[in-house]
């Protein structure tokens, strides 16, 4: 089946045609380069709760990435249901064991290395391959996620769980098979699955796609440099909930990273997308009208505040609403810390 990537690849359709709700985010809040040079949040020195909170009037979903370096803190998602309004979603990326890549060494939780083989050792990146892991870790690193999003599904909060493969995790029969057991290993879960080898897509993309639908898994469409040796930018939904991802269109930054030049990820995600890009990418997120339940857009082109302007003209583009009076914004700030369930209505939650 092909493709141009604007018209949706539909393998799954719903009874009857849906409402659909559309939620346009970042895929980090806290991006280092974001807070350091960027004029999104008023104050370089604002505390995570703060920035949290003043994120939250602007954008009604975001992508929690520190869960890709550590395992999610249970208490880190009490608070964070609790710092936002009720409308709130948080999509949560899967830890790094479960996606096949390489832990770093000095992150590793003691549980962890308490299960590591005595002779395992770092490698020259200061990381323990992920093949040393035997499937007790695994168990332990999906009971301890299960566990940690329980806050966030008792609030109705938790919107997605990112799978974001590995590159070097490639299609086959043990792959297939482990996307299979991602329900029951976190049942009652929305689970989206990015891939990032073309032995999964464009090279098995029926089969792959079939094999999601059949399973209640989304697949995760990707806006990213057209490259040989990339997932090209199909639109495709498999389940009633769409993902879209948006890392920027930096051939440059990319490219440095498959030479093995290890890019900083201001370097390579350096992309501001422009006024008729996002013009195209909103009509790229209307092509699921009708057919999805909700679609969820990211913007991951993390270089100062790039993500958060492009994500501010999509939500008026695509939903037509402007954002918050940012000097109004301040001036409430100043007058009244706000409570942990600040009820201020969204501007964003809507869209059918």
């Amino acid at each position: 089946m092909s493709n141009d990537g604007k018209q949706p690849l539909l393998f799954y359709q719903p009874p009857e045609p849906q409402e659909t709700e559309y939620r346009v985010g970042l895929c980090s809040w806290q991006d280092k380069s974001m807070i350091e040079q960027g004029k999104f949040y008023p104050r370089k020195t604002m505390q995570a709760e703060e920035r949290l909170w003043w994120y939250s009037q602007y954008f009604d979903t975001v992508e929690v990435n520190s869960t890709f370096y550590a395992p999610l803190s249970p208490m880190n998602a009490v608070m964070w249901a609790k710092r936002t309004p009720d409308h709130f979603l948080f999509n949560v990326k899967a830890y790094a064991l479960l996606t096949g890549h390489h832990l770093d060494a000095v992150r590793l939780p003691v549980e962890l290395k308490d299960l590591l083989p005595a002779t395992a050792q770092p490698n020259r990146r200061g990381q323990f391959e992920n093949q040393l892991f035997a499937q007790e870790a695994r168990d332990w690193a999906f009971e301890t996620f299960r566990q940690a999003l329980i806050p966030l599904q008792d609030t109705g909060k938790l919107g997605y769980v990112l799978f974001q493969f590995a590159p070097w995790v490639k299609y086959g029969d043990q792959a297939m098979a482990y996307l299979e057991s991602l329900p029951a290993r976190l049942p009652g879960v929305t689970i989206a699955v990015e891939f990032r080898d073309r032995s999964w897509i464009p090279e098995h993309t029926d089969e792959v796609l079939h094999h999601l639908a059949q399973h209640g898994i989304s697949y995760v469409s990707i806006d990213a440099p057209v490259l040989e040796s990339g997932v090209p930018p199909i639109l495709a939904l498999t389940s009633p909930v769409a993902v879209l991802r948006l890392h920027g269109r930096n051939t440059a930054g990319y490219l440095k990273q498959l030479r093995g030049e290890q890019p900083a990820v201001a370097e390579k995600y350096d992309y501001l997308y422009s006024k008729e890009e996002i013009t195209e990418l909103a009509d790229k997120a209307r092509g699921l009208r009708r057919h999805a339940r909700r679609v969820y857009v990211g913007f991951n082109n993390n270089h100062e505040d790039f993500p958060a302007i492009n994500g501010m003209q999509l939500v008026e583009e695509l939903l037509g609403r402007t954002p918050p009076d940012r000097d109004a914004l301040v001036a409430a700030r100043r007058k009244k810390k706000p409570t942990a369930n600040s009820q201020q209505p969204s501007l964003f939650t809507s869209g059918t």
